[in-house]
């Protein structure tokens, strides 16, 4: 796809990957915010894509479970 010299698919190959770029960052500062300090920088980065994936289901459920527990009035310490 390079190798063919189109200027318009060379552009949008490296503007994929930017924005690939962009979410994984994304996604890394997210985890490492919420795991708060249990994790460090160096773990997160570390963590290839189903790890990655497994700490952020793991986020969810936590969420969704604390829900809960506020809705129904219990005290919850982060």
């Amino acid at each position: 796809m390079i190798g063919s010299g189109d200027q318009a698919s060379i552009t949008r190959i490296i503007d994929s990957f930017a924005q690939d770029n962009e979410a994984l960052f994304d996604q890394l500062y997210q985890i490492q915010y919420y795991f708060r300090g249990a994790l460090t920088r160096d773990d997160i980065w570390a963590m290839c894509a189903v790890e990655r994936e497994k700490a952020i289901d793991f986020l969810n459920k936590r969420f969704k479970e604390v829900g809960e527990l506020i809705k129904n009035r219990v005290p919850v310490f982060w």
